[in-house]
């Protein structure tokens, strides 16, 4: 672990490739059985914990914005696959990285409330982008006001409280891989 914020090693870029086929796999396999009916809140609580899992095990910045690249631009190429919700990952895992980097912290030692105020702003970024794209493409022409608040509203609450319930999740998971290596990922 020599090379922790230097170049991407080829394990890392084996995360990150192993990480957007698990999250494309799951999105495929929700988006045929699920479809719209839970409005795809399992990817934004997925998507925030393969964020937090990556990042703790690479220790690379730029990590999650990769990750939400190369799915995002993956996924634009799926049939069915919302455009909002694939190009919404791009700001998803750059604003996820800044998170973590804010402030006057060393990389190396971010914590688990790092990670979930993390969490939850990439998704919020994820949800204004993904509605502001829908809005602008007209999706939602012929809703009212009221009806245009009350979405707005759910999904920037709904989606920032799962990307935190998601972040929070990763670090559970990181802790526990965690205790079967030398030394603990997440303080």
């Amino acid at each position: 672990m020599d090379n922790k914020s230097g170049s991407f090693t080829s394990r890392d870029l084996a995360l990150v490739a192993g990480m957007s086929a698990l999250y494309l796999g799951y999105s495929y396999v929700s988006g045929v059985t699920l479809g719209h009916t839970i409005r795809e809140v399992d990817l934004f609580f997925l998507i925030s914990a393969i964020f937090t899992i990556l990042v703790s095990l690479t220790r690379k910045p730029w990590s999650a914005t990769i990750l939400g690249t190369v799915t995002g631009l993956i996924l634009i190429t799926t049939p069915g696959a919302p455009l909002a919700v694939t190009l919404a990952l791009i700001p998803n895992g750059l604003v996820f990285d800044l998170t973590l980097r804010a402030g006057d912290h060393i990389f190396d030692s971010l914590s688990r409330k790092r990670f979930v105020v993390a969490g939850a702003l990439g998704n919020l970024a994820m949800a204004v982008f993904g509605l502001a794209m829908l809005q602008l493409f007209g999706f939602f022409h012929g809703f009212g006001v009221p009806t245009l608040l009350v979405i707005w509203v759910t999904a920037l609450v709904g989606d920032t409280l799962v990307g935190a319930l998601g972040a929070l999740f990763g670090t559970a998971v990181v802790r526990r891989l965690g205790e079967r290596v030398r030394s603990p990922l997440i303080r």
